[in-house]
């Protein structure tokens, strides 16, 4: 720019041949420009101005400014680099009553993030007219006070639901012969059972107690018990069956028994349950009777299984049937 080249008082550079018309509007600036054949290339020679035309460029600064993107703006802390759009709620904690509210009630804010889409609903809620009825609903359901910042920070989204589809939701398990008792243990353990609708967690129920000859006392106690089991993969629940059966060798009604007893097996890893399970059966030498009356070894991890077995042989001691005398 012009502005820059009146720094030096001469200020040479190559150019290519210069027209007549070239020269004619470098003069309309004050710049008096003198043709100098060197190396046959002419070289024009800039004398600086009088301040009057500084002036008249200086002028102009002001509305080149106006669409520079780093122009510090009032409502905004500090000039920042052209990153892409990102948005971050824990930067906007000290700003919004919402989210100050939240932190109080023990949100982890920050989790928030990693789920989809929250940020571009959650600042629009008004704490009083939105969030204390859901709060105050799950408090009547039996969740406790001190356990409301860990189910909003799990699910966010039951923000966004009404009230009237909430009681219904609530309705259904009633309907179902859930007590009270129940479905606060069910909502206490798992936040996200109350974005399914009725007609989803009846066809949940349905496919469980098929699946395994339950009763209707037997389902509600395996849905009190491990309330996740509902609302995970069906087909994750068919994998798990498979492993059970055909990998690991149990027979149908002792499959029933695992469930009602550990419903939180059919959560786990299959391949890492079945490895730890031929640990115990093939090395270890557990039957499937002992594996059924202590069904909590299949949650241990692997190498404390290992630990603990490698000692007792040490001691001469690794003896797993209650069958034959204890020894040592």
């Amino acid at each position: 720019m012009l502005r820059h080249s009146l720094r030096f008082k001469h200020v040479k550079f190559l150019l290519g041949y210069t027209t007549i018309r070239n020269q004619a509007q470098c003069a309309g600036k004050g710049v008096v420009a003198s043709a100098v054949q060197q190396n046959n290339l002419p070289v024009i020679s800039f004398q600086k101005p009088g301040p009057h035309v500084l002036d008249d460029e200086l002028q102009l600064i002001p509305s080149q400014e106006i669409d520079n993107p780093l122009v510090v703006d009032s409502s905004f802390e500090g000039v920042t680099p052209l990153f892409s759009p990102s948005f971050n709620l824990a930067s906007l904690v000290n700003k919004s009553e919402l989210l100050q509210l939240m932190v109080k009630l023990g949100v982890s804010i920050h989790q928030w993030e990693r789920k989809t889409d929250v940020h571009s609903w959650v600042m629009a809620l008004d704490f009083k007219k939105d969030v204390q009825p859901i709060i105050q609903f799950l408090v009547d359901q039996g969740v406790a006070s001190d356990s409301l910042g860990l189910f909003f920070t799990k699910n966010p989204y039951i923000l966004k639901s009404s009230i009237e589809d909430l009681e219904i939701r609530i309705n259904y398990l009633h309907s179902k012969k859930f007590s009270s008792e129940m479905i606060s243990r069910i909502l206490s353990r798992n936040p996200h059972w109350l974005l399914f609708s009725p007609e989803r967690i009846d066809n949940r129920l349905g496919f469980v107690q098929q699946t395994f000859h339950l009763t209707g006392d037997e389902l509600r106690a395996v849905a009190t018990k491990e309330s996740r089991l509902i609302t995970s993969s069906l087909q994750g629940i068919k994998l798990m069956n498979f492993g059970f059966k055909e990998e690991m060798g149990f027979e149908a009604h002792q499959i029933k028994e695992l469930l009602l007893a550990k419903p939180k097996l059919w959560l786990m890893n299959k391949s890492m349950l079945v490895d730890r399970f031929d640990y115990l059966h093939n090395t270890m030498k557990m039957d499937y009777e002992s594996v059924l009356r202590f069904p909590a070894v299949l949650t241990c991890r692997g190498f404390r299984i290992k630990q603990r077995h490698e000692f007792l042989c040490h001691l001469n001691r690794a003896q797993y049937d209650p069958k034959l005398p204890r020894a040592g």
